[in-house]
């Protein structure tokens, strides 16, 4: 399961690059880029560490209301839910 999850976030950190990307091209984007880069940077510790009980990013509130429907908003929560989600054996 940990690999899915792997990839899961591997693939949404990909999706949080292009964005950043699209930012610094000057294209519309979702979100802002300080939270693109911050969220970028939480996603490769997730991916370095998979495990929640040892790091676990939270969104901010106004991530949770950000009224834009994007499918980079469904991944991030996606990816967040699903790395909770691991179970670490010990």
């Amino acid at each position: 399961m940990s690999q899915t999850i792997e990839v899961i976030l591997k693939d949404t950190l990909d999706a949080v690059s292009d964005a950043i990307e699209l930012h610094k091209n000057g294209q519309p984007a979702p979100l802002s880029i300080s939270f693109l880069n911050k969220t970028k940077l939480e996603l490769e510790q997730m991916i370095k560490i998979m495990d929640p009980s040892v790091y676990k990013p939270a969104y901010p509130r106004f991530a949770l209301d950000w009224p834009d429907d994007s499918e980079l908003m469904d991944k991030l929560f996606s990816a967040s839910y699903m790395y909770g989600k691991i179970k670490n054996k010990k």
